[in-house]
């Protein structure tokens, strides 16, 4: 019930006279003191009307009054009567209704002054449009009997609040101040409480992880609409799914801030939570089965009533926790959910027993404060967070910022080191270059010597001599071809030239060559390739894919004592296809921690004291390189006690495999005219001693201009060129050769041998195109280049495995 203050206090109850009407009479008038009615701010309270219902019966009903609609009714209408005597021409006079629930016709002495009855029927006033403040004309009032007819319609009730009679000026501040407390306060309140908010909700999305920015932000904005929605003059949502949504937001909101009052202190129950999720859930279809029964009011009040006993409940627990951690936050989230919660018990109270149906609601008015309050700890508690986050990242700034200058003090040390490591590099490479130059050339000479030596008689004695020495100038032969090769891959020199080639007679050949090896060391070979009507057509380097098998061959024979070495190929469909070709020996096998080492350049497992005759550890370490140079794929499995398998996979070909010239192509030497340039004597003159052992002409010299010189005195015509790379005086074999072949013609073939390992000089040898040999070199190899050079029309193409490291 709402009164209104002041001016009705000062009127006695006295003055008002209210006349029961039988049926059909008219109101008599009671004497009111003149001198009251007199007064500039005179107000009457009318708190009792003659009822008239629709089936006509009338009844005297006290202010305010509630009339329902019957049964069976399509609405619902009440007509109310008062009468009392006015001073008669009296200006400055209105009457003000503080609540009509309907639409409402104001009659006074049988004149309307305000008509909101429709045809048909409007949705029904809300809020202040259900105040009704209305001046009386002078002209109007009687000096006796003066009446007052209200008449009010709605669908399903109408309510009237008691009629005040008086001066304007009071009534009008009356109806500003209960607008503006029912109305415009509760909708600036609620359209803070939304911006307040929206605001936590953005702060939410900068720290997703703390929950409680959500559940704060959700239910303010929540509070913030339901509030604007019950003080809205408009109806948002009509009939029974407007009342439906309205408790279920109330519903919603409450429980979102039950959720986050305990989540507030550092209280997380799991249990708690899930039961307010699934109640409402629950709430929606609540209503519509009580809506269906008929006891909506009922429903909804209890909706209503269980979620302000969850807040207290709430707030029970909450106010113990923050008793118990003496935190500040929790006790002022207490006290100001407390003032909140009273609130809206007070308007829950006021809703079920009051007749106002426009009664002030408080609850905005308690929600601002706290939802204010709690919008302001959060910031705050938001701030200190970030400030502290702030610190950290400052000290790891800090920290970072030392570590980077220590990083590039270490940087710096780093380039030093780097710097000197390069330089040391480059006066290592030049020193292995001199002293590989320096070292091959007197092996050199003496492997041709020994080859030259061969050919002449000897006694059983010397000729044991001459193996025994071949032997030694072989192994170094085999040292500083291996580590040319791994100069030359690192030098980045070597380039794969896949092409399709007959796999199948590749490791036929390999195969009768490796089998006299085998039985000499008293082991089985065998090599299971299957037959096939076609050809086993790969795709790869020819001669570096032969170098890799000759390599794992010679590998397993090393390393098996007892047992053999099996060589296998066969198609694998893949994805891709491929030929998958395996090397197995009966051999002790490798310890799975050693599988990784073999592959490194020195490595020999059980061999500590370095014996020579077990290699030198390089075979495997050049044949990974080469594998990963043709993109190859090599794997290796291993038993201890039981052997050891190598396992390559190559690319199938297309097409048909190239023929290559055979590196046993027969031809005779005889009559051939090689010319030699060489600027180292002693070399020279075996080279000399060795090609007119193969019946060679010779025209020998230490450089081009030299050997031309001799060419014309003697009237020879060189069929073939063998230089030495590096001469005398900075001239280099790559020119020398362009000076035989500027006199002779370009299909002048060509040979540069070498015992330098420098990577530059190798890559100039590379980039030549000339085919190139590295010192010593072998007699049997330099015959079988003369040879092919002999039998070939043109110059044989350069490949990047055209050296002496094509075979092992």
């Amino acid at each position: 019930m709402n009164r209104c203050a002041n001016p009705l206090h000062r009127v006695s109850t006295g003055f008002l006279l209210v006349l029961a009407l039988a049926s059909g009479c008219n109101a008599q008038a009671q004497d009111v003191p003149r001198a009251q009615l007199e007064r500039a701010d005179a107000v009457i309270e009318l708190r009792q009307a003659l009822r008239t219902k629709l089936d006509g019966t009338a009844h005297v009903e006290a202010l305010p009054d509630i009339l329902r609609k019957a049964d069976g009714a399509d609405g619902v209408e009440g007509r109310y009567r008062v009468a009392l005597d006015l001073p008669a021409g009296r200006s400055g006079w209105a009457m003000y209704v503080s609540g009509a629930v309907g639409h409402a016709r104001v009659a006074v002495n049988g004149q309307r002054l305000l008509d909101t009855i429709t045809t048909p029927p409007a949705p029904r006033p809300r809020s202040f449009h259900m105040l009704h403040f209305v001046e009386l004309p002078p002209h109007l009032l009687l000096e006796r009997g003066n009446e007052i007819e209200i008449t009010l319609q709605g669908q399903n009730l109408v309510s009237l609040s008691r009629i005040q009679l008086g001066a304007q000026q009071p009534l009008r501040d009356a109806r500003d101040r209960k607008v503006m407390w029912m109305g415009y306060g509760p909708a600036l309140v609620a359209g803070l409480m939304a911006c307040l908010g929206l605001s936590v909700l953005l702060i939410w999305q900068r720290r997703r992880d703390e929950t409680i920015y959500g559940y704060f932000g959700v239910a303010s904005l929540a509070w913030g609409l339901h509030t604007a929605w019950t003080v809205s003059p408009r109806e948002v949502i009509g009939g029974i799914h407007g009342a439906v949504v309205w408790t279920t937001l109330y519903a919603f909101l409450v429980g979102m801030l039950i959720i986050f009052c305990l989540r507030f202190v550092g209280r997380r129950l799991t249990r708690v939570e899930r039961a307010i999720h699934w109640s409402l859930a629950a709430v929606p279809p609540l209503l519509y089965l009580s809506i269906a029964l008929g006891l909506h009011d009922a429903a909804d009040a209890a909706v209503r009533l269980a979620m302000v006993g969850g807040t207290f409940w709430a707030l029970a627990d909450v106010s113990r926790q923050a008793w118990q951690t003496r935190s500040r936050d929790g006790r002022l989230l207490v006290l100001a959910g407390l003032v909140a919660a009273s609130f809206g018990l007070r308007d829950w109270i006021v809703s079920e027993t009051s007749n106002d149906y426009v009664p002030v609601v408080l609850s905005p008015y308690a929600g601002m404060p706290f939802v204010a309050l709690m919008a302001w700890l959060l910031i705050d508690r938001f701030v200190r967070n970030t400030e502290a986050l702030e610190g950290l990242n400052r000290g790891l700034e800090q920290r970072v910022a030392q570590k980077s200058a220590e990083l590039v003090t270490a940087l710096n040390d780093m380039r030093t080191a780097r710097d000197g490591a390069d330089a040391a590099n480059r006066a290592k490479s030049g020193f292995l270059a001199a002293a590989s130059h320096d070292l091959r050339q007197p092996i050199h000479a003496l492997g041709l010597y020994m080859s030259a030596l061969r050919g002449r008689p000897l006694d059983a004695a010397a000729q044991e001599i001459v193996q025994r020495m071949d032997g030694s100038v072989a192994a170094l032969d085999s040292l500083f071809n291996a580590l040319l090769d791994i100069s030359r891959m690192d030098a980045g020199t070597v380039t794969a030239q896949p092409q399709a080639i007959d796999l199948a007679q590749l490791l036929h050949r390999l195969a009768g060559d490796m089998a006299g090896e085998a039985t000499q060391r008293g082991l089985r070979f065998a090599a299971r390739i299957g037959a096939s009507a076609t050809p086993v057509v790969a795709h790869a380097d020819p001669l570096l894919l032969e170098r890799v098998l000759r390599n794992l061959i010679a590998n397993a024979l090393k390393y098996t004592q007892s047992g053999g070495v099996l060589l296998t190929c066969r198609a694998r469909r893949g994805p891709p296809r491929h030929w998958r070709v395996e090397v197995w020996d009966s051999g002790p096998g490798i310890a799975e921690r050693e599988r990784e080492r073999v592959f490194d350049e020195f490595y020999q497992g059980g061999n500590p004291e370095r014996d020579r005759r077990s290699g030198l550890g390089l075979g495997l370490s050049i044949v990974r390189r080469l594998a990963q140079l043709m993109g190859t794929p090599l794997s290796l499995h291993s038993r201890v006690g039981h052997g050891t398998r190598f396992v390559i996979d190559i690319p199938v070909g297309q097409g048909s495999p190239s023929v290559a010239t055979s590196r046993e192509a027969q031809g005779r030497l005889g009559a051939m005219t090689v010319a030699v340039i060489e600027d180292d004597l002693e070399v020279r003159d075996a080279m000399v001693t060795l090609l007119q052992s193969w019946g060679c002409l010779v025209a020998a010299g230490a450089d081009a201009q030299v050997v031309l010189d001799q060419a014309d005195l003697r009237g020879l015509v060189p069929q073939a060129v063998v230089a030495d790379m590096r001469l005398r005086e900075g001239r280099d074999g790559v020119d020398a050769v362009a000076r035989m072949r500027a006199r002779w013609g370009a299909a002048l073939p060509a040979l540069l041998v070498s015992g330098d390992s420098a990577p530059e000089r190798v890559r100039l040898m590379q980039d030549s195109g000339i085919p190139w040999l590295s010192k010593p070199v072998p007699a049997a190899r330099l015959k079988s280049w003369l040879m092919t050079a002999v039998a070939a029309t043109q110059p044989p193409q350069p490949t990047a495995a055209a050296t002496q490291g094509a075979d092992p």
